[in-house]
């Protein structure tokens, strides 16, 4: 048995080549069958967030598993391999043992420490292995992946003062408008995200949110939690005439939220700035927004340049984290050993 990880993310390419690789949670579980299709792996596994696409298999020595994983991609995407093969990155055995650990520790991340990603990563393992994509070695994985996680949150102190894409995307609001207790917000994306905006919004005493989602209910049963106010998917671009701030995060494989939008709003706002932060992958905003007058907008690769000013600390614990995900590697890949020795026999 052999692993391997292939994959993109945050620290080898920007989000204009990344979304181009991206997987709506939709999308994943029929392309994982048709990646194990295609490709004839033993399993697999597609993880996609905003900050990485990686793909998680068992070859089993299988020489072109990485010709067949790009022309998979290739064909799903409708690209043209020059568009991004020299920025992925291959891992295989131990390397992606480990490589899998530090990611759903939050050690690959864009904030050192968060921890969503852990719950991203269990839920492509569990769309994965509904799927029967996976099996023995990476439900294994997976599992084991995750329990490192937790003991890396218990017993080390990376996440002391942690912050998360959402708390950074409000503090660079407050950055930009200064106070917010007199501005009102609109989030786009009732999903975990959303909630989380919710939750930093509330605590920085911001005088009015508004959530739009596709299904108006979900919207509802959110607000419900937070004093917000619920909104119709079909009127966030009348809303845009009269908010603050726009916190854009659904899963939609398009643009929701075009250049000719906002220019048809700015007049009736005078010189009220607007500000939009687009957390999504692939983007809900046109960039070309973001020239128009009194517009600030910023992606997910743009909160980097804050994240940096949180991350220090949290440095100072990677030896610890380290140590226990290396004795965690070793662990998995003494029980691969042994399977490997079983099957043989």
């Amino acid at each position: 048995m052999d692993l391997a990880v292939i994959g993109i993310n945050h620290k080898t390419a920007p989000v204009e080549i990344r979304e181009k690789l991206s997987f709506s949670s939709k999308e994943t579980v029929e392309a994982n069958r048709l990646l194990k299709e295609s490709v004839s792996l033993e399993e697999n596994l597609i993880l996609s967030t905003c900050n990485r696409m990686e793909i998680y298999a068992v070859i089993n020595g299988k020489k072109d598993y990485l010709s067949g994983i790009k022309d998979f991609l290739n064909k799903y995407h409708s690209l043209d391999p020059s568009e991004y093969e020299d920025r992925i990155y291959v891992r295989t055995d131990k390397e992606a043992v480990e490589h899998l650990f530090g990611v759903a520790s939050g050690l690959d991340s864009m904030v050192i420490g968060e921890m969503e990603i852990s719950g991203q990563v269990k839920k492509a393992y569990q769309d994965a292995r509904e799927g029967l994509a996976t099996g023995k070695v990476l439900n294994r994985l997976f599992e084991k992946a995750l329990n490192t996680s937790k003991k890396i949150r218990t017993k080390t102190l990376i996440c002391q003062g942690a912050v998360s894409v959402s708390s950074v995307a409000v503090r660079l609001a407050e950055k930009i408008l200064g106070e917010l207790t007199d501005k009102t917000a609109l989030i786009i994306g009732a999903g975990t995200i959303g909630e989380q905006l919710l939750i930093y919004l509330k605590e920085n005493n911001v005088k009015s949110i508004l959530v739009a989602n596709r299904t108006l209910d979900k919207a509802r049963e959110l607000c419900g939690k937070f004093s917000a106010t619920a909104v119709s998917f079909d009127e966030y671009k009348e809303r845009l005439l009269d908010v603050d701030i726009v916190i854009a995060s659904t899963g939609a494989p398009h643009k929701i939220i075009h250049s000719r939008d906002i220019e048809s709003i700015m007049p009736g706002r005078g010189q009220r700035p607007l500000f939009i932060i687009d957390l999504a992958v692939p983007r809900d905003v046109d960039e070309e927004a973001g020239r128009i007058d009194n517009v600030y907008l910023y992606n997910i690769d743009d909160l980097e340049k804050i994240v940096g000013e949180n991350i220090g600390s949290r440095k100072r614990e990677m030896d610890s984290c380290l140590k226990i995900i290396g004795s965690a590697a070793e662990g998995f890949m003494n029980w691969m050993v042994n399977e490997k020795i079983r099957n043989e026999n």
